[in-house]
């Protein structure tokens, strides 16, 4: 298995929409997930697709027309391996997930993927149609925790800020059953994995936090 680089501050963290874009109701919360991140210490890089109703793309097909994805599965497939390439992008997270990220799974190049340094891929729903074919295809780690818009809010939930732990530390800050959460909640907290079967250090990665109360 291979395991991405850990994350340090300064590091850019990608957004492109693989799956559904973000249309103009959802644009301010977009751009709060940017500047929240940036708060912590990321920059941040957005693919033209990400933004629907900003887009001029053609709407060739159905599933575009009624604005279940960001754009035609060639383009989302080009943005994403594009994200990728670019070594100047330490992580990719969509911005969340939708219903035909399948439909790009045929014009991804896994081997070109396979040979390049692997890098965080973070998302749910959706998007673990991703996660879970280049863990298997290309043998790299990949996390499924928080989607992009998550971190949209008036701030970032601690649940979400999770996710650059668990992407930036080697350890994760606690383990589910002793999480400061669950006292806050009130009920036993949800987990997210990381999509490996095994921590870099050799012991196994079953220990992650919970998701928040909007739940998966």
């Amino acid at each position: 298995m291979r395991y991405p680089k850990l994350l340090r501050h300064g590091d850019t963290i990608g957004v492109c929409a693989p799956s559904s874009g973000v249309d103009k109701k959802y644009l301010q919360r977009l751009d709060r997930a940017h500047e929240n991140v940036r708060v912590l210490g990321y920059k941040t890089a957005e693919s033209p697709s990400v933004r629907m109703l900003e887009n001029k793309i053609e709407q060739k097909d159905a599933a575009k027309k009624n604005n279940c994805v960001s754009a035609d599965a060639q383009t989302r497939a080009a943005e994403l391996m594009s994200m990728y390439e670019d070594p100047k992008v330490a992580a990719i997270i969509p911005p969340w997930g939708g219903e035909f990220l399948m439909d790009m799974l045929p014009f991804l190049d896994f081997d070109l993927l396979s040979g390049l340094p692997p890098k965080w891929l973070s998302g749910y729903s959706d998007i673990t149609t991703l996660t879970f074919a280049l863990t298997l295809r290309c043998d790299m780690a990949t996390l499924h925790g928080s989607n992009f818009l998550n971190m949209g809010y008036e701030r970032i939930h601690e649940s979400d800020q999770f996710a650059f732990t668990a992407m930036s530390e080697t350890e994760t800050v606690c383990a589910a059953q002793n999480c400061g959460a669950a006292s806050t909640y009130g009920a036993k907290p949800k987990c997210f994995l990381i999509l490996s079967p095994k921590k870099p250090n050799g012991k196994f990665w079953a220990e992650a936090n919970h998701v928040n109360s909007r739940g998966a």
